[in-house]
């Protein structure tokens, strides 16, 4: 007695006969494990609804942090500006760090914290892309020197040296140069100048003086 067939059998065969049969073992298969399947698509369901609340409530976060520092930069001023950029620095999400970073040590500079700024660029060159990262750079490296720490300027700007592009190798020899002569370092002040003359700057009568002063030491 041939044993009747259930009715998902029934259905699997029905299907069978009207596709090729290279696709059978695909069909037999995904009848097979039809419960497996649907759990899978179950879990990547979920997994996308968590993504889009985690997505909605980061635009969210990051809204705030943005709309608390447009606040901050209109209402407040000296230590008080200073103070709130820093505590909102801490609750700020990662893709507002570097707007709050860029604000503090700017306002860092204005009440000549120059510790605070350097620490402050240091940061924003950590989390800040291309230009930025290198106009960070250079105003650590400001700062430091400001602060009469210019044995590390000189070593953040001969760091820098090395990799800056076209575009910046002026202010970056620039720099250099000074905060080698703060150094004592005659011979890297020298290099760096000599460098910065072969650029396009506006004051090369300058430039040409310190190379033939610093030749004559």
């Amino acid at each position: 007695m041939v044993e009747s067939k259930t009715a998902g059998q029934a259905t699997l065969d029905e299907i069978e006969a009207r596709v090729p049969s290279s696709l059978h073992p695909v069909l037999e298969a995904a009848f097979k494990y039809r419960k497996q399947i649907v759990a899978g698509v179950a879990a990547i369901i979920l997994a996308a609804a968590a993504y889009a609340a985690y997505s909605g409530y980061a635009a969210r976060t990051l809204a705030e942090a943005q709309s608390q520092l447009g606040v901050i930069v209109i209402e407040a001023s000296g230590q008080d500006r200073l103070d709130r950029l820093e505590t909102l620095l801490g609750t700020a999400p990662s893709s507002a760090k570097a707007a709050v970073l860029s604000e503090l040590a700017q306002s860092a500079m204005k009440l000549e914290d120059w510790d605070k700024a350097a620490n402050a660029w240091s940061r924003l060159a950590g989390v800040a892309d291309k230009e930025m990262k290198i106009v960070a750079r250079l105003g650590e490296a400001k700062c430091l020197l400001l602060a009469g720490r210019a044995d590390e300027a000189l070593t953040n700007l001969k760091s820098l040296a090395g990799m800056v592009p076209t575009g910046f190798a002026a202010p970056v020899y620039r720099q250099l140069a000074l905060a080698a002569e703060k150094a004592g370092d005659t011979a890297q002040a020298l290099q760096a100048y000599r460098r910065l003359a072969g650029e396009q700057v506006s004051d090369k009568p300058f430039i040409d003086h310190k190379i033939a002063q610093l030749e004559a030491n």
